[in-house]
């Protein structure tokens, strides 16, 4: 099959001043997902960046990564499976999570996506450490970014979704800085998300049945 390269659009950006007079309630979604056999799909981390002890980056990343099923319900994890030298996105079936000496415009961060038909098969994430200040937790945060948050938005993309017009939703497309509202997902991420992967129902015990000895 043919596999070609997605780039999520316009990725996460800082937040501009604008002024919203009503919301409408849209996530969107790329059409294409994981397949239900690779559930989990693990993920590496490289943790070397600018900003941080690298031992703050797995919980922080784990955060962002885990929101999605724990708050959902969706039919769906990524899985936490190691630490990663590499530096390079690329379809190599590796799923990374890494930060670059770099900056990309108004983006904080970025995730590569590599798909056959509708399937993903890989999906790598840039945080531009070279253009923004992150942290991690709660405190100490002045003008800079919550790995936490970045990484929840960053993920729902790595799912399949798109951005979502609605301000309050981890899938917007702009954030302010110390803002933690992304790690908790709106009402419009997880309709988004149980689009694409429904919580699998448990089976229903027949009934009317006699146990003959």
């Amino acid at each position: 099959m043919r596999i070609k390269p997605l780039v999520a659009a316009a990725a996460f950006l800082i937040a501009l001043a604008t002024v919203f007079s009503s919301t409408t309630r849209a996530y969107t979604v790329f059409g294409y997902i994981w397949p239900s056999g690779t559930v989990p799909v693990p993920y590496y981390i490289n943790p070397v960046n600018m900003d941080v002890p690298t031992s703050a980056i797995e919980p922080a990343i784990r955060e962002g990564a885990n929101a999605w099923p724990l708050q959902s319900g969706a039919s769906f994890a990524f899985t936490f499976a190691g630490y990663s030298s590499q530096t390079t996105n690329t379809n190599d079936g590796i799923n990374l999570v890494m930060f670059r000496n770099a900056a990309s415009g108004s983006a904080l961060a970025t995730t590569y996506s590599w798909f056959s038909g509708t399937r993903i098969i890989d999906a790598d994430i840039v945080f531009w450490d070279g253009g923004f200040q992150f942290v991690t937790g709660t405190t100490g945060c002045s003008n800079a970014f919550f790995i936490e948050d970045i990484a929840t938005h960053e993920f729902g993309h790595a799912l399949g979704l798109g951005h979502s017009t609605v301000p309050t939703a981890t899938m917007y497309p702009s954030i302010s800085p110390c803002s933690q509202q992304s790690r908790t997902l709106d009402p419009d991420d997880i309709a988004g998300i149980l689009s694409l992967y429904p919580p699998r129902t448990p089976p229903v015990p027949p009934t009317g049945l006699r146990i003959i000895k």
